[in-house]
């Protein structure tokens, strides 16, 4: 798609710092971090919307990269862990995976451990959680 960024990073067309490329997958530091320094984006070049509509071969592809960014951010950070988010509407016309830091001490983890609270408070019934489970398994 010539209007999409992520396409113009394959084929050079925007200036990229990579730190992980495979063979349809690139992992670059991202520009614009929502959770803080050492984010990175990864991709697979084939444009789809979202991960889910990959083929499972271009998947594996896409997250193998996803754990390699994520060791290499876990040694360069001494993070505690590395998290992974996918939603799909900053750059909505193409599939990526943010990775980033977590050491607990980042805004995401703030906000994170707050909401796990709440649910850990509130609770949800056995009932809810069977229709919930019923659901999915039958879409």
């Amino acid at each position: 798609m010539e209007d999409c960024v992520f396409c113009k990073m394959f084929t050079g067309e925007v200036e990229t710092r990579k730190v992980y490329e495979g063979r349809d997958v690139i992992g670059v530091v991202d520009t614009f971090p929502m959770f803080g320094q050492g984010q990175c984006v990864v991709m697979h070049r084939r444009h789809v919307a979202q991960f889910y509509d990959l083929e499972d071969e271009e998947l594996t592809q896409l997250f193998v990269g996803v754990k390699a960014v994520a060791r290499k951010i876990r040694e360069a950070f001494g993070a505690t862990h590395v998290s992974v988010y996918s939603r799909g509407m900053r750059i909505s016309n193409h599939s990526h995976i943010l990775v980033y830091p977590s050491t607990g001490e980042g805004p995401m983890d703030k906000i994170m451990g707050g909401i796990v609270d709440i649910l850990a408070v509130r609770g949800v019934s056995p009932t809810l959680l069977d229709e919930i489970a019923e659901k999915i398994r039958t879409a």
